[in-house]
C-alpha cells in the first residue's frame, strides 16, 4: 500500500520544482546576507573614514599652529646671528662688544625650535587605514603634503646638527651659563654686564665659530623655507578636507 507522500513524489516534476524552489530560496537567504553584510561594512568603513579625516584635521591644525611658532623663533633666532656675526672678531677683546655679541648669541644657544609633525594619523593610515578611504584624490592629497615632510626633517635634522657644532666650539670659547627653561625668559636679564666672557682669544678658533654660527644660520634659512612650503601644502589639504567631508569651519 503506498503512502500519500509516495504518491505525490511520483507525480511528474513536483520532485524538481520543489527542490528549485528550496535552492531558490537558500540562494535568496545567501545573497540578502550577503547584501546586508556588505551594507554594514560599508557603513563601518564609512566610520572609520569620517574618524581617521577628522583626525588629521585635528593634526593639521596642530601642524599649522606648531609652524608658525617654530618659523617666528628661527627667524627672530636668524636675526639675531646676523647681528652677532656683524661684530668683527678683532673687536671680542672689547668687554661692551662681547656683551652685545653674547646678548644676540644667546638666543640661538639657549633654545632650539625645531618643528616636528604631529603624524599619528597619517601613522595609522599608512598601517592599512587607507583602505577605508574610498576618493583616490584625497589619497593623493593627503600623500602629497605628507611625504613633502621628508624635505622639512631633513633640514631639521641638518639645523640640529649644525646647532649642536656650534654649542660645543662656544663652549671651548665662552664662559656660557645655563640655557634658559622656557623660551620666554628674559635674555638680557641674563646677559652679564661688563664681565669678561670670552675665555680665550684664538683668533682662528673665533673665527671657527664664526663660521660654523653662519653654517647653522644659513641651514635656518633653509628649513624656514621648507616649512613654510609644508605649512602652505598642509592649509590648502585642510581646507580641501573641511569641505570635502564637512568637517567643520573652513577657516584655519
Amino acid at each position: 500500500m503506498e503512502t500519500h507522500a509516495e504518491e505525490l513524489h511520483k507525480l511528474p516534476g513536483h520532485g524538481i520544482k520543489h527542490y528549485l524552489f528550496e535552492f531558490l530560496m537558500l540562494f535568496l537567504a545567501v545573497f540578502c546576507g550577503f547584501l546586508a553584510e556588505n551594507y554594514r561594512e560599508t557603513l563601518v568603513n564609512k566610520e572609520k573614514e569620517k574618524h581617521y579625516l577628522q583626525n588629521m584635521v585635528v593634526d593639521l591644525k596642530a601642524d599649522t599652529a606648531d609652524l608658525n611658532f617654530a618659523i617666528y623663533y628661527q627667524q627672530l633666532w636668524c636675526n639675531h646671528l646676523d647681528s652677532a656675526l656683524n661684530i668683527p672678531v678683532e673687536r671680542l677683546k672689547d668687554i661692551s662688544n662681547q656683551d652685545s655679541f653674547f646678548y644676540h648669541f644667546l638666543p640661538f644657544y639657549s633654545w632650539m625650535q625645531p618643528f616636528l609633525q604631529n603624524d599619528n594619523t597619517i601613522t595609522q593610515l599608512r598601517s592599512g587605514g587607507f583602505n577605508v578611504i574610498r576618493d583616490e584624490n584625497t589619497i593623493d592629497s593627503i600623500n602629497l603634503v605628507y611625504n613633502f615632510y621628508k624635505n622639512v626633517k631633513f633640514g631639521v635634522d641638518f639645523s640640529v646638527i649644525c646647532y649642536w657644532d656650534v654649542v660645543h666650539k662656544a663652549q671651548q670659547l665662552m664662559n656660557l651659563p645655563p640655557p634658559g627653561v622656557t623660551i620666554e625668559e628674559d635674555i638680557p636679564k641674563r646677559v652679564p654686564q661688563n664681565i669678561e666672557i670670552f675665555i680665550q682669544y684664538d683668533r682662528s678658533a673665533i673665527k671657527q665659530l664664526y663660521s660654523m654660527i653662519t653654517n647653522a644660520r644659513g641651514s635656518m634659512d633653509a628649513t624656514i623655507v621648507s616649512e613654510k612650503q609644508y605649512k602652505e601644502k598642509a592649509e590648502r589639504l585642510l581646507i580641501y578636507l573641511q569641505q570635502k567631508y564637512n568637517l567643520g569651519k573652513k577657516t584655519i
